[in-house]
């Protein structure tokens, strides 16, 4: 057997006979063609031990004939296990020269003399057989070989109607790569025609933004104004096209449903250049979101969410008092049927991660605030049983509780950033909106404060005990005159609870109770942990029932002068309860 079909349809010549010495070496490459990737990558490991235990050239030589052809194979599904084999091998056998192979690669799959119907295989084997150089992690320590393949990169860019972006996309993760020093030396004059059509095409812009933070000693003001005209990416002339591109970007990256690349980096660096206020403004709230197209908006708001992070307090307090962040709101109440898409989970794990790695204290309770204060007439639309809040440092924690408590007793629309759908403005004439608003806003604090003990968050016991008292005196209780001797009573409502606002707040009450009475055992003490040790649930460190701390305030409040029970005991209640 002097010759063997290939798996892309062509023939491989067999060096000395060497598919003599056994089927299984064969069989390595049929594996690697094949869809499964568990097959694909056994496969691989064990062409590697083979070769390895052999030292063999002439089946070294042959592997990579093989798999050089397979870069281009007719079945889509072979070509990344090819790939990947031909990476592993380069990396395994250093002595391979990398631009040997990158010669057999555009030598196999030379696009100025393949057949028309093989033009697309053709691309796709140079494009996979550079992915495999860089995947390899030599290809950035060859400059001839990088400076070849950037070449060749660029020559596959035409092919867009087989590739799309992927050569652009390529490019990119081997410029980010790649040193200063290199960038300078020896991409940096290839590059340029690239870089000065940033303006052209979300991928050329990507393409200068990563230059732009990887080398900003080579990519600096002096340098971006030769290139295209300004010395700024960020600025008033360039916000238009800005837009454009960043739209252009949303829509085609539509099915991922994850931020595009260069959206996120164009954000950095409107915050390296001291320009985030205009890009926000006129770029994201005046520009993107004047267009009433899905993609955009989603990609609004996940630009939102990967801001967090990077925000100082100002700023963050800026975006979420802002356009995007009411037109997210819109999106969650309009889009509670459930054949619609729904962002607010998404949304929920971006402010999950801000709150988790944040150790600012100022600015998690911003971003939680501003959530809470996201209100569709008066009721936020974040959801009141929300774990985030597990996250919230301690005195992060106690501050946003007591923030909840004000708001109950206090509420300021002020704050808000508050909306009506279109049909609630409709509906809306017979309605006393004011109280209307309250009402809704007291419900949401009332369960997002029961759920804080629902949701076992790391507190203290007085914070529990804390949140407790509240929710039992605004249940059954109310101030005749304002007392320091009981917290709850030492602050009047603005705006008096009405019947359905106590009734609300005993039933959440209620649950609570249930809560308390299998809630596990707070605290650090020696004593806290001997009871968790023993299951024992529903007590405080030192061994009292929680409900029977709540029936000993509740007796506190019987028996004041300054408080009176929304519902007086009759006297058989009376004589009932004091037994």
């Amino acid at each position: 057997m002097a010759e063997l079909q290939g798996q892309g349809g062509g023939v491989v010549a067999d060096p000395r006979g060497v598919l003599r010495q056994g089927r299984a070496f064969l069989d390595f490459f049929w594996d690697i063609a094949k869809p499964e990737q568990e097959v694909r990558l056994a496969a691989t490991e064990n062409l590697l031990r083979h070769l390895r235990e052999g030292r063999k050239d002439d089946e070294l030589k042959y592997t990579l004939k093989r798999l050089v052809e397979g870069l281009g194979a007719t079945r889509e599904a072979a070509r990344p296990g090819f790939s990947l084999a031909l990476a592993q091998v380069l990396q395994a056998f250093e002595e391979i020269p990398i631009c040997s192979v990158l010669e057999q690669i555009k030598e196999k799959h030379n696009l100025e003399k393949v057949k028309k119907k093989l033009v697309r295989n053709a691309a796709f084997g140079n494009f996979f057989g550079v992915m495999a150089l860089f995947q390899s992690g030599r290809l950035v320590k060859d400059q001839k070989a990088l400076l070849e393949s950037i070449q060749l990169l660029q020559q596959l860019a035409h092919h867009q109607a087989h590739l799309r972006d992927l050569p652009r996309k390529t490019l990119i993760d081997i410029m980010s790569e790649v040193p200063e020093t290199v960038f300078e030396e020896v991409l940096f004059g290839i590059l340029q025609s690239d870089l000065a059509s940033a303006f052209t095409s979300p991928e050329n812009l990507h393409l200068l933004l990563v230059g732009m933070q990887k080398f900003p000693g080579v990519l600096k003001p002096k340098n971006l104004k030769k290139l295209f005209g300004s010395p700024t990416v960020v600025n008033e002339e360039n916000i238009p096209r800005l837009v454009e591109l960043l739209q252009s970007a949303a829509k085609s990256e539509k099915k991922d449903k994850k931020l595009p690349g260069v959206v996120f980096d164009l954000l950095q660096v409107s915050l390296k250049e001291d320009a985030f206020e205009l890009f926000w403004k006129e770029g994201v709230e005046n520009g993107l979101l004047k267009e009433k197209s899905g993609p955009v908006s989603y990609m609004c708001y996940r630009l939102l969410g990967s801001a967090l992070p990077l925000l100082s307090l100002d700023q963050l307090q800026m975006v979420l008092k802002g356009k995007v962040m009411q037109h997210y709101g819109e999106h969650v109440v309009t889009t509670q049927l459930p054949d619609r898409f729904k962002f607010a989970p998404e949304m929920e794990g971006y402010v999950d991660e801000f709150l988790n790695s944040c150790d600012d204290l100022e600015r998690q309770l911003a971003v939680v605030i501003g959530f809470s204060t996201l209100t569709n007439q008066g009721y936020p639309v974040f959801s009141s049983s929300s774990r985030v809040v597990r996250h919230l440092q301690p005195v992060a924690l106690q501050k946003y509780i007591d923030w909840l408590k004000d708001m109950f007793l206090r509420p300021d629309f002020d704050c808000c950033l508050d909306f009506s759908s279109n049909r609630q403005k409709q509906n809306q004439e017979n309605v006393n909106i004011v109280q209307h608003k309250i009402a809704r806003l007291r419900k949401w604090i009332i369960h997002r404060l029961a759920n804080i003990v629902e949701n076992q968050v790391k507190t203290e016991e007085s914070l529990v005990m804390d949140i407790s008292r509240f929710c039992l005196f605004h249940a059954f209780f109310e101030t005749k005159k304002k007392t320091s001797q009981i917290r709850e009573a030492n602050v009047l409502p603005s705006e008096p609870l009405d019947e359905q606002a106590h009734s609300v707040t005993e039933n959440y009450f209620f649950g609570l109770l249930q809560t308390l009475n299998t809630l596990t055992v707070l605290g650090d003490t020696a004593k806290a942990a001997a009871l968790r040790e023993k299951h024992i649930h529903g007590v405080t460190a030192d061994g009292k029932l929680w409900i029977f701390l709540l029936v000993e305030y509740a007796n506190k409040l019987l028996s004041s002068e300054h408080v009176k029970a929304v519902k007086p005991f009759s006297k058989h209640q009376r004589d009932a309860w004091e037994r």
